[in-house]
């Protein structure tokens, strides 16, 4: 090994590892001696307790090596007695290459210090093995040879270890003008935008000419030091704060608390990866702060002196010369990005969703997703709800006591854009049936990538729904919390629409009244309760888990975000599992529907519906000779807007007379399977009239006696109110009547 002069590795050497006081040092170094590619070792112990090992090792190097790597590097290895980090590693060569890819600037230039490991110490230190960490030094300097590194998908390196930190947004043109304000009297500040240097420093920026990765060779403790990294426009920086200090005098000196701020000069550094590219590839900032006050600055340079008063005086003639400016004294900050939608979406490993949406409802549901998709950096939101936050919202809504009585919108939008430093969340203070037909709100909703209704109201789904169908094209999807809060409904428009969110919520019905485990979905013995199939969210007795809220919230905005990227359509149940708190999804594939005008009305029909009639009808005429047979038929009809939809049935029961020629249905069993659908799906259908088949060959055409029938079906339920269906199933075809009320 070659003799270096490096201060920081002068001591006295032993020849013997065992002599070394350090364990850490004692374990490295006898690893060093039984390692097969160590060729040479030595052991010093220097003043300061810190005990230095140095090495040569034979570098697995391919033919043509890059950066400067040879076969033999001799590297130093420093382990203090503190022993709180990893142990130094540095590069003795002489003329080993400025600026590599991971080592670290130092207030000296050499020897180079590498950067063999970005894990925390104190998380590995249980676990640090000599030879693992002797095989990352020498991985770094293989990797290096091979310029492999530093990966192409990683970003550029950040350029020093700082004395402080400055939070910037993530904006343009950020340095034009600036100030700083110190965070809880700490090393960290905030960036403030803006001319009027009220902040608690004096700030200027510029624009530095282009460098490329790696320049920073040692850390600068001068502003002389800054000059060999740093030029705008082929000049110093030196030059350019001369300028400005002596452009300034007046100024400083007409407002005496400017001087007793720090100067601060922010720079905005284009950086390559290599010196080849054609193109920047980051533009880094970097901030200087002359360490003392403009006045002691200006009484260091003999710019000024102080009067016997104390005040601050000019002295004539004297100016800031560049000598004396280039000996102040320096501390370096460096950015930190603030949190905004962009960063939110790193931290969270997603991608950046800047879209317009609107979404309908702030209460508790609707405000937890909201804070979700905040800090994951998802949509753009207007957030639409007339409700004020009472005192016993609390208890799950996502605001907190200082929002009590003010609305729930505008609130939560205010405390979400602080979060994210910008005017991301837009609300509007309104109920959304009142404003539903006004052509803002329908502007509004064209604008939207998806409308989202956590409203937990029927009219605003069915608004949603039908009264924009023609006029707005955008997707919907509706979510809620069933009454007791165990379960999570989301419904899920298709991007084409062709599942809309009113078809959705039939099947809906129809899912947990099929699925035997959901069927206590909507069963809630206490009568004070908030409901999704209630019109009404007003009731505030509802006693819901708070932790069950914010679990399902989460499952909520994950589910809404992929449904939104997936553009598909979905009827999905995830359930809380009270004893071992385990989640589960229920989940089903929409059916189509079709549709039919009669007397001024439109019905929609559930193709499964039919399909399922048909096979009612084929085991009859295929098993039962040819014999016709029926059943009730179930869903709900919206008498405002002249709506039916059809979507199940209560088949034929035991004691239906059947022939070929004739059905008339029984009523064993019907009334009571009848009653709990209707308790299963907290009264969301009705009776909507009878259905029957003729047999094969015949033409579904009403007979007398079908014309009897219906007569006097819509002679009884008009009279109360309701509208009567009926339907006769032929062969691939039916026919309905019907008669508005």
């Amino acid at each position: 090994m070659l003799e270096y002069s490096y201060n920081l590795i002068q001591g006295v050497k032993t020849e013997n590892p065992s002599d070394l006081k350090i364990a850490r040092a004692k374990s490295i170094a006898l690893a060093i001696q039984n390692h097969p590619y160590v060729i040479s070792s030595e052991f010093r112990q220097r003043a300061d307790g810190a005990e230095v090992i140095l090495v040569t090792f034979d570098v697995e190097v391919s033919q043509n090596p890059k950066n400067g790597i040879l076969d033999n590097e001799d590297i130093a290895i420093i382990i203090h007695p503190e022993d709180n980090t990893f142990p130094e590693v540095y590069a003795l060569r002489e003329d080993f290459k400025f600026g590599l890819p991971h080592t670290n600037t130092k207030e000296d230039e050499r020897p180079i210090s590498l950067c063999v490991t970005e894990q925390l110490f104190c998380e590995v230190r249980h676990s640090f093995i000599p030879f693992e960490f002797i095989e990352l030094i020498r991985n770094w300097l293989r990797l290096t040879a091979k310029d492999t590194l530093h990966r192409e998908d990683q970003p550029l390196e950040p350029f020093l270890i700082s004395d402080g930190a400055v939070i910037i947004p993530d904006k343009k043109g950020i340095l034009s003008s600036f100030t700083i304000e110190s965070l809880n009297g700490q090393m960290l500040f905030k960036m403030v935008q803006g001319n009027d240097n009220y902040g608690s420093s004096f700030c200027i920026s510029y624009e530095a000419d282009i460098q490329k990765t790696g320049f920073i060779r040692k850390t600068p403790k001068k502003i002389k030091d800054v000059d060999d990294f740093v030029s705008i426009n082929k000049l110093p920086l030196s030059e350019k704060i001369v300028s400005e200090l002596n452009a300034n005098k007046s100024l400083f000196l007409g407002l005496p608390e400017v001087l007793s701020k720090k100067f601060v000069v922010g720079c905005l550094v284009p950086v390559k990866r290599k010196e080849t590219d054609d193109k920047v590839e980051a533009n880094n900032i970097l901030f200087f702060a002359l360490k003392n006050t403009i006045a002691e600055l200006g009484l260091q340079a003999k710019v000024w002196s102080t009067s016997e008063e104390g005040s601050i005086v000019p002295l004539i003639g004297n100016n800031f010369d560049l000598n004396t400016v280039k000996e102040f004294d320096i501390e370096t900050y460096v950015p930190i990005s603030d949190f905004d939608s962009k960063t939110a979406a790193i931290h969270n490993n997603v991608n950046l969703n800047d879209n317009n949406f609107t979404i309908i409802g702030a209460g508790s549901l609707g405000s937890q997703i909201l804070g979700i998709f905040a800090r994951t950096g998802f949509g753009k939101w207007t957030v639409i709800d007339h409700d004020n936050l009472l005192p016993h919202n609390l208890a799950r809504h996502a605001l907190s006591r200082n929002a009590i009585g003010f609305n729930k919108a505008e609130k939560i939008s205010e405390e979400l854009n602080q979060l994210l430093n910008d005017q991301v969340f837009t609300p509007l203070n309104a109920n959304f049936n009142d404003i539903a037909h006004a052509t803002s709100t329908t502007e509004l909703l064209k604008r939207s990538s998806a409308i989202i209704d956590a409203s937990t109201s029927i009219a605003v789904a069915r608004k949603l729904a039908r009264d924009f169908k023609d006029t707005v094209p955008i997707r919907r999807i509706s979510t809620f919390l069933n009454p007791a809060g165990k379960d999570l409904v989301v419904l899920s428009e298709d991007k084409k629409r062709v599942h809309r969110l009113d078809f959705l919520e039939m099947e809906y019905y129809r899912f947990i009244f099929e699925n035997k485990e959901l069927n206590n979905h909507l069963v809630f013995e206490n009568e004070s309760k908030i409901r999704y199939n209630r019109n009404s969210c007003r009731e505030i007795t509802n006693r819901i888990n708070q932790a069950d809220v914010l679990s399902l919230s989460a499952v909520c905005a994950k589910s809404i975000r992929k449904q939104i990227e997936s553009g598909e359509a979905t009827i999905s149940i995830w359930r809380i599992n009270s004893e071992d708190e385990s989640i589960a999804c229920f989940s089903q594939i929409p059916s189509k529907w079709h549709s039919k005008k009669e007397d001024g009305w439109k019905i929609y029909i559930c193709d499964e519906l039919c399909n399922r009639i048909q096979i009612l009808r084929n085991h009859k005429i295929e098993y039962n000779d040819n014999k016709e047979t029926g059943g009730v038929l179930l869903g709900t009809f919206d008498i405002e807007r002249k709506v039916m939809y059809v979507f199940d049935t209560i088949e034929a029961p035991a004691d239906s007379k059947e022939s070929n020629v004739s059905f008339e249905r029984g009523v064993a069993g019907v009334i009571n399977e009848f009653e709990e659908y209707r308790k299963i799906t907290d009264s969301q259908i009705q009776y909507l009239g009878e259905w029957h088949s003729h047999p094969r060959g015949c033409a579904p055409n009403p007979s007398i006696f079908d014309e009897e029938l219906y007569t006097y079906l819509h002679d009884k339920l008009s009279r109360q109110g309701y509208p009567v269906l009926m339907a006769i199933i032929g062969d691939n075809r039916y026919k309905l009547k019907f008669k508005s009320i």
